[in-house]
């Protein structure tokens, strides 16, 4: 575990030391005096960093003159970091292929002769000075103890929390749902649930668990989140899209309200609006909800009680919930469940600590949770106990009370953690991160250090785990190999790390309020959608020469600065750049420390001619926005030697040297054949290619194309024989079959494969060989055989996770035998005229969610086969999308009523999910009428599947 952390004497200044040790160690010479300096400040820093590690763990116990020395200390660091930055890259400008000794023993006379460096460092020196006087004068020393050193959880992935096991809520649940439900119906009146109480009760989870329950009576369902600083316009949008409404998003909220309106006008829909802080924001959301007498359900959660009430207001059928406190025995449970793993045990000689502990907690979730979580990963001694419960105040009935708690939690996490943490006070609240670019801005920022074994991305894996782990985030979408792809934080989290990380200048949250003279050096900064003041923009972007991390919104191009003067920058997104065009990005160029760079554009058609520039690169994700035209990369992209990750999801013309990326690892990109041939036989030359996703839609005339698949496939296998572990093809042309043969042979080591487009007509034989593939997502173009390959694919030893989607027209019903698919998690089973799906004991005996399609009409003929799905002994989440399109109303409902049948006689929790599609091509009433009566005595016997 020696690498997994970072011990605390470099903890705090580690990347600054690194580069302070590589000057002086370097081969090459300095000037007496510089490197005499250098070494002071390599020493003086050293010892500084463990102070200041040991003051981060007593950030609520430090006085004003602790603080601001503090706070100038790393304000230090940082204008040294960025001296020392500037220093390397003059001495490195010039010839790109020449070695770090080389570039700095051809410059380093002409740079000292200028004494531009020299006279830097020398004013660093004397700060570094006074700022050690300060220390001794305020006797700063004395705040130290004995380090204690946490170890990083090596644990990939981490176990989850799931939210059907947290306690106290079923009663709160079926409370609500008897209310505005009856007998499992909605009645026909609108109503509005409004769920009110303090912050960490568990409000939002309880109105999921109620969404998640009812969803399946109601033809529209979405889940919104309003926040403290809401963004009204964005808010409709969003409902919009998760309605399925295909309308005009770019409409002003009048106009996207009218939509909503007119969208839900002739359906029974379901909607939570979650986190509701005022009652204009609800005013103008409940504007978009006709009330239509179907039966349509709002819920809303709120710690306000004046907001609460004023939802339910709104209809006479408006009810309110207000949270309480778990009881004494579920908040028990709660406990033993996070820090032992156990509903009821606990060591004999905690049990006295923990029931005190329990009851400081006063019954609030995220409290319990918080403690036990970091209670979790301490020795199970009384006195570590006893000194976690002495922190804890001696009641929690307020936010400050639970900040408290999580205060301690804070304390806890090594250093680099601390800095992961803070940094996502860059997010607005509510926002869902995800995991990947997280760990890639991690890393451009310094966070991550890369550990003996591991790389940089795979301690950035612990790093996310362990803060999940100790509940400080939560996960969002729980993948087939148990990690979360992205996380959320909790507001109430999310507001002390607002607090942490402004008091210390790590991140500037910019409000309109706000004048340019307010902002100290500004390090990190977000700049939102909602349409902030230009002045403001224009006053923080002319002065954003210290600036590390810089997020926009939706920008306008006025807002873009000249980024001539962003020296220190390493993370750049513009995000939501409609209207940004190439030239706005012009000046990308100079950012000569820029090490992650996400655009989202949709005019831009030419990257910067020289931004081969960016030698510290190894990041570059260009979204399109819908964008159809291409973009042309120049040539000069190939002298990016640390470009680890290149993702483009639109036509991308790359240069024929593309095989100089030696460093790129990850490749997404959209590829005409219509391009040179020459660089995709380059791809091969790519040996650290771990994952490469293509999309390649068919031009050309035949010739071409086959010259361009034996090119593919000559790539695919120099490939295979090095590092390639994920392809991802989508293929607009018919050679689907021979590639799944190709992906085979060429590279056996595969862990993730998937092949969309037209599909496969055939499955290979040699699936069964891939003895590492986890994830397979394929596209069937055949009308037969399909019981054949589910045969085969359940013979694949390791697979986890199983998309399948066959064409209309194949076998009428499919069976999974016994001991197939042993290892399975996760299946996605696409088959829109599918009867029936049987299981056979044994099958899938790890299967925990399953999504399929029936064809409602037919399955509700062969009623037996649901009775297969309890042989799924591991089943936790079952989602069943019926095609309505020629059934009666009698077949849907008797079919619906089967599946929830069989899931309310499971013994485990199991979560149920039933869709409707092609509601619009159900048989009509009248036709309904005429079909029964044409078949009354005709003697029809529907076929049950035993």
């Amino acid at each position: 575990m020696a690498g997994a952390f970072v011990s605390a004497s470099v903890g705090v200044l580690n990347p600054l030391l690194t580069k302070l040790s590589a000057l002086v160690e370097g081969e090459y010479k300095l000037l007496k005096s510089v490197k005499k300096d250098i070494i002071f400040l390599r020493n003086e820093l050293s010892s500084i960093s463990v102070l200041l590690e040991h003051l981060s763990t007593k950030e609520d116990k430090l006085d004003g003159p602790t603080k601001e020395w503090r706070n100038n200390m790393l304000e230090l660091a940082y204008d040294i970091e960025d001296c020392i930055d500037l220093f390397i890259h003059k001495l490195s400008c010039g010839d790109a292929n020449a070695n770090f000794v080389q570039k700095i023993g051809s410059k380093i006379k002409k740079l000292w002769g200028k004494h531009q460096i020299t006279e830097c460092i020398q004013e660093l020196k004397n700060r570094v000075m006074e700022e050690d006087q300060r220390r001794k004068r305020n006797q700063i020393d004395d705040f130290i103890s004995e380090p204690s050193v946490v170890e990083i959880d090596p644990r990939l992935p981490a176990l989850y929390e799931e939210v059907e096991r947290l306690v106290g809520i079923d009663g709160p649940r079926e409370k609500i749902i008897k209310w505005i439900m009856t007998k499992g119906k909605p009645l026909e009146q609108r109503k509005v649930v409004s769920i009110v109480g303090l912050g960490g009760l568990g409000k939002t989870t309880l109105a999921n668990e109620v969404y998640k329950t009812i969803q399946g009576d109601f033809k529209c369902i979405t889940f919104v989140s309003i926040s403290r600083t809401p963004n009204i316009r964005k808010i409709l949008v969003d409902m919009l899209k998760g309605l399925g409404s295909n309308g005009d998003v770019s409409e002003d909220e009048q106009n996207l309200i009218s939509h909503l309106r007119g969208f839900l006008k002739d359906k029974r829909y379901l909607i939570v609006v979650d986190d509701i802080w005022d009652i204009g924001a609800w005013k103008v959301v409940n504007c978009a909800f006709p009330e239509n007498n179907l039966g349509s359900i709002i819920i809303t959660t709120t710690r306000n009680t004046a907001v609460a009430e004023a939802c339910s207001r709104t209809t006479s059928e408006g009810y309110l919930h207000s949270m309480q406190p778990l009881e004494e025995q579920d908040s028990q449970r709660l406990f033993y469940r996070r820090a032992f793993n156990s509903d009821s045990c606990c060591p004999p000689h905690l049990e006295d600590i923990s029931h005190a502990i329990i009851s400081k907690c006063r019954g609030l979730p995220l409290a319990i949770i918080s403690i036990a979580s970091l209670l979790s990963i301490k020795p199970d001694t009384e006195d570590q106990w006893m000194q976690v419960h002495n922190s804890i105040g001696v009641t929690l009935n307020s936010d400050v009370e639970v900040r408290k708690i999580l205060m301690l939690s804070y304390y806890d996490l090594p250093y680099p953690l601390k800095n992961c943490l803070l940094y996502l006070s860059m997010y607005p609240e509510d926002y869902v991160i995800d995991r990947q670019e997280l760990i890639w801005r991690w890393i451009a920022e310094g966070f991550i250090i890369e550990a003996k074994g591991k790389t940089r991305e795979q301690v950035g894996e612990n790093y996310f785990n362990e803060l999940i782990n100790r509940s400080l985030i939560q996960p969002v979408y729980i993948q087939y190999d148990g990690r979360a792809s992205c996380c959320r934080v909790h507001d109430i989290v999310l507001d002390l790390i607002i607090s942490l990380s402004t008091g210390q200048n790590f991140v500037t949250i910019v409000h309109e309020q706000q004048h340019w003279s307010s902002f100290k050096k500004i390090r990190r900064t977000w700049f939102p959608s909602n349409g902030t003041d230009n002045r403001i923009v224009k006053e923080i972007t002319n002065n954003c020469s210290h600036v590390r991390s810089l997020f926009f919104d939706s920008p306008k191009p006025e807002q873009i600065p000249q980024f001539k003067k962003c020296h220190a920058l390493r993370v750049l997104v513009l995000d939501g750049c409609m209207s940004l065009e190439s030239q706005h990005i012009n000046s990308l160029t100079y950012l000569f420390q820029l090490k992650y760079l996400k655009l989202n554009v949709a005019n831009v058609t030419e990257m910067p001619k020289d931004i081969g520039r960016l030698q510290q690169l190894e990041t570059l994700i260009i979204h399109g926005g819908g964008h159809v035209n291409e973009i042309n990369i120049p040539s000069s992209v190939c002298r990016l030697q640390k470009l680890e990750r290149l993702i483009v999801d639109y036509p991308m013309r790359l240069p024929d040297e593309i095989g100089f990326l030696q460093a790129l690892e990850m490749l997404s990109l959209f590829y005409n054949i219509e391009y040179s041939i020459k660089c995709l036989q380059e791809l091969r030359r790519l040996t650290r290619l771990r994952y490469l996703r293509i999309r390649t839609p068919f031009g050309g005339d035949v010739a071409r194309f086959e010259r361009y698949k034996d090119a593919f496939y000559m790539t695919l296998d120099e490939l295979g024989k090095n590092s390639l572990q994920s392809l991802h093809v989508h293929v607009t042309t018919k050679f689907s079959d021979t590639l799944m043969d190709s992906c085979c042979s060429s590279a056996p080591g595969l862990r993730e494969l998937s092949i969309s487009g037209v599909g496969i007509s055939k499955l290979s034989e040699q699936m069964v060989s891939l003895s590492n593939l986890a994830y397979l997502v394929i596209f069937y173009n055949t009308r037969s055989n399909d019981q054949k390959y589910i045969n085969l694919l359940g013979c694949i030893p390791k697979l986890l996770y199983l998309k399948v989607i066959f064409p209309q027209g194949g076998e009428d019903g499919l069976t999974v035998g016994c001991g197939g698919f042993p290892c399975l998690k996760e299946l996605m089973f696409r088959h829109s005229r599918l009867h029936w799906l049987l299981f056979e004991p044994g099958a899938m005996p790890k299967l925990q969610r399953l999504s399929i399609e029936l064809f409602a009409q037919k399955a509700a003929s062969n009623l037996g086969f649901e009775q297969s799905f309890v042989h799924l002994s591991s089943l936790q989440h079952l989602i069943v999308v019926l095609d309505c399109s020629d059934a009666t109303t009698r077949d849907v409902k008797a079919l619906e009523d089967a599946i929830r049948n069989v899931a309310s006689i499971q013994t485990r929790c199991l979560t149920l999910e039933i869709l409707r599609r092609y509601e619009d091509e159900m048989v009509k009433e009248d036709e309904e009428e005429q079909l029964k009566g044409s078949t009354e005595g005709g003697g029809t016997e529907a076929h049950h599947i035993q």
